[in-house]
């Protein structure tokens, strides 16, 4: 558990490289921008939706989709090491799963980063679906602040149907 919380703390203090780069005083963290996902999932969990998904999985995957960024650190499109990201962040997985004692990471992790389960699209959803809801509320904060380019991102990227709806329930209306 020691190591697990070493881990996770580093996490809670660690700010999203994307918000830093728009120059965002005090952005969100990576656990805070994890436990939103998971916050989502929940929700959805008690909704009636038509095609069934395993939600104890999804929330897990939320919580643990980024795990690797404790020893990595968030590492953005924009940054030179992105193309080792990938590599790195497996590695980094692999050993926290091995350290913590929890093997279930690394097959959450694989299954998200593979993109191929109904669970990991509509996580990768939850993930762009943050950023988008983040990005609306950095520039009611922020009035002079544009971060459109966040959310036209995320319009290009949704997968999934569920995704899409909760994309139009959290567009402004003119």
């Amino acid at each position: 558990m020691k190591k697990l919380i070493q881990h996770t703390e580093i996490l809670k203090h660690l700010p999203r490289t994307g918000w830093l780069h728009h120059h965002i005083e005090n952005p969100e963290t990576v656990a805070a921008h994890s436990w939103q996902m998971a916050m989502m999932a929940m929700q959805l969990s008690g909704t009636l939706i038509e095609e069934p998904y395993d939600f104890n999985k999804l929330i897990k995957m939320c919580l643990c989709h980024d795990l690797g960024e404790s020893i990595i650190g968030d590492i953005t499109p924009s940054d030179a090491k992105y193309k080792d990201k990938q590599q790195a962040e497996l590695k980094a997985v692999n050993y926290l799963a091995e350290c913590c004692d929890m093997p279930e990471v690394i097959l959450l992790f694989e299954e998200y980063e593979k993109n191929e389960t109904k669970e990991a699209k509509l996580a990768h959803d939850l993930d762009l679906l943050d950023m988008y809801a983040q990005s609306l509320d950095y520039e009611k904060k922020i009035p002079d602040k544009d971060l459109s380019e966040f959310r036209q991102t995320v319009i290009n990227k949704l997968q999934t149907p569920l995704g899409s709806a909760i994309l139009k329930d959290l567009t402004p209306k003119s």
